[in-house]
């Protein structure tokens, strides 16, 4: 089947929790949406359902576009321009996903605000829409939402040239290091904040030292990473994440890599993805992953996370197909 496939199952009353996203969108993102949610709905139902039901009104602008011969491969989310990524996580049973709010003609002014609205968002945003008031946008300003037991919802900043909020520049030592350039960050309706940054030569002692520094302990750190990326050395290009709560305090700390600069093929993130979950985030990694082979990379950024409290874990994006 073509990844952008449009299974039509509008007459299907079984499958009509999908009419958001297939009757709001063109075949090249409807296709793939869809499908993608149809799978994840047999491991959850509930949260699938209701993360259809978001994703179709968040990207509804995108199927009015003036341009839709261009509407679903413009984004810098994914590889292909596809403007919406999936996420799992191997120690959340979860429905997870990232996308693009407004159709590519649209100003990147405009876009967070735009954004804020479609998450219905009612924390303060003067702060972070002042970052985008005339910088543009180097990747975007995303809705994302997280569909548990609960709804957790996640505004995407873009940090042109590493700016940070006044607010925020000298609440963490980390915003200060002159071996991070901060690009985005992703905002909680709490006010907690998590930031990306990209590491210049970030390596293994340093990384350690971070981890130290911030979480106490580098060992959950490290020892998760090793057993994604082996003993070789890391990538040129390392990202970190620092997460923070709304007073400051360190939550967890992150390590991000390009999938395709730690390996040959898609097949290879596949069996070290799958070696590190059971229960229901193995099924929905299956549900994720086993949609049809368009011969493009469909894993993104694969990420280490180690919390204050010492747990560590997996996450990985992935392009619907």
């Amino acid at each position: 089947m073509r990844g952008d496939t449009v299974i039509d199952m509008r007459d299907d009353a079984g499958m009509s929790w999908l009419a958001p996203v297939q009757h709001r969108l063109g075949a090249d993102i409807a296709g793939p949406v869809a499908a993608t949610l149809r799978r994840l709905g047999a491991v959850l139902p509930a949260q699938a359902a209701a993360a259809a039901d978001l994703l179709g009104g968040v990207l509804a602008p995108l199927g009015g576009s003036i341009w839709p011969e261009v509407a679903g491969s413009f984004s810098r989310l994914t590889n292909t321009g596809m403007p919406v990524e999936f996420s799992w996580s191997s120690r959340e049973a979860t429905v997870r996903w990232t996308a693009e709010v407004a159709a590519p003609e649209v100003a990147d002014r405009e876009r967070l605000l735009l954004a804020a609205r479609a998450l219905d968002w009612r924390d303060e945003l003067a702060p972070w829409l002042e970052l985008q008031r005339d910088d543009p946008l180097v990747f975007g300003a995303w809705a994302s939402a997280r569909h548990g037991e609960e709804r957790a919802t996640k505004l995407y900043v873009d940090l042109h040239a590493g700016r940070l909020p006044a607010i925020w520049r000298d609440r963490y030592f980390l915003l200060r290091s002159n071996l991070l350039t901060w690009r985005m960050s992703g905002v909680n309706p709490d006010g907690s904040v998590e930031f990306y940054a990209l590491g210049h030569e970030l390596d293994r002692p340093a990384l350690a030292a971070m981890a130290r520094a911030v979480l106490g302990d580098a060992g959950p750190l490290m020892e998760t990473l090793e057993t994604v990326a082996g003993h070789g050395a890391l990538p040129r290009h390392v990202g970190i994440s620092l997460a923070l709560s709304a007073d400051g305090r360190p939550r967890a700390l992150s390590c991000f890599v390009v999938a395709k600069s730690l390996f040959h093929h898609d097949d290879e993130v596949a069996a070290m993805l799958r070696s590190l979950a059971d229960g229901v985030p193995a099924r929905l990694y299956e549900a994720l992953a086993s949609g049809p082979d368009d011969g493009r990379w469909r894993h993104g950024m694969i990420g280490v996370v180690a919390d204050i409290a010492g747990r560590s874990w997996v996450q990985c994006g992935l392009r619907p197909t």
